[in-house]
């Protein structure tokens, strides 16, 4: 039986990072566990586009960094919630990807730097994504013009929270982006999660870290908020682009999700990146063809934010 295809670009990554040797991330501290997922997207990653202007600011107990493309202008806003398991991560290791989509949309867009586990468990950061949220739809000062909707972007468990606020403010939130999302926080013995437990990066190991560390009663790892996949959606969900990779552990989540949404009438589009592994939208230097994919993922978000 073959194995599943895989790009030579992935290949050569997964290589590299093999010769590399050293400790498992999630055998590390959480300090150096983000130490080094800065460092990674400092050799992977992408500069950030230059024609993006940016602004970091604090409101509503969070640190923000608000990304312009041009001069301000009445109209929607992007929230970008980071990925990372929620315990690394930052406004730094997803600044090129959020001044593409600042660029690419002509929108403004705002990354919310949420609080992390193990020091803040869950619900830390569903719940300052939810503030942040709602002090963006109230029009800031620090927006420099009026908010007249909310668009929701993230990666990984990022996806996870722009889909928690996605389902808290149905009418205001106008379209999601969530790039190979965590709905599922249960670590389902099945699919996708089982066929790249291992040697591609996100394993096995390191979601059982991410999950523990974020939600160490396991009464949680089930509820609407960590595992929305596993609840009702609400009918009038806003429009979603759905990214996933195709040797990614949460591959078959963002399958399932994106089908469970069409099923219900609402807009979906999926876009899979064959061939390619969990994190590609911050190593597009690295994945050239993740770069395209990307990219293309970004036009159809915002052709759905404009509809």
């Amino acid at each position: 039986m073959s194995g599943p295809f895989i790009l030579p670009e992935t290949a050569a990554v997964l290589a590299g990072v093999a010769e590399q040797g050293g400790p498992h991330l999630a055998d590390m501290t959480a300090a150096d566990m983000r130490a080094t997922y800065l460092q990674m997207g400092a050799v992977f990653d992408v500069p950030a586009e230059a024609s993006v202007r940016t602004s970091d600011f604090v409101a509503a107990g969070c640190r923000m960094r608000a990304y312009f493309p041009g001069v301000a202008e009445a109209g929607p806003v992007i929230l970008y919630t980071h990925g990372g398991g929620w315990v690394i991560g930052d406004l730094d290791t997803h600044n090129p990807l959020c001044t593409l989509l600042a660029a690419a949309t002509g929108l403004r867009v705002v990354a919310v730097d949420y609080r992390l586990a193990p020091e803040h468990p869950f619900p830390a950061a569903h719940d300052d994504c939810m503030v942040a949220a709602r002090y963006l739809a109230g029009s800031p000062a620090e927006l420099e013009a009026n908010v007249t909707g909310l668009a929701v972007a993230g990666d990984s468990a990022g996806g996870n929270l722009a889909l928690y606020v996605a389902r808290e403010m149905v009418g205001t939130v106008v379209a999601q982006l969530l790039i190979y999302p965590l709905v599922d926080s249960t670590a389902p013995e099945q699919g996708s999660y089982l066929d790249f437990a291992e040697g591609f990066i996100l394993d096995r190991k390191l979601m059982d870290r991410f999950i523990d560390d974020y939600l160490p009663n396991h009464a949680d790892r089930g509820g609407a908020e960590a595992s929305p996949g596993l609840h009702p959606l609400p009918a009038d969900l806003a429009p979603a682009v759905i990214v996933t990779a195709g040797l990614d552990p949460l591959r078959d989540q963002g399958r399932a999700l994106a089908a469970r949404m069409a099923a219900m009438g609402i807009e979906t589009h999926l876009v899979e990146a064959s061939g390619l592994i969990h994190g590609i939208a911050t190593m597009r230097a690295a994945f050239p063809t993740a770069d395209r994919i990307i990219r293309r993922a970004v036009l159809l978000f915002a052709d759905t934010i404009r509809r």
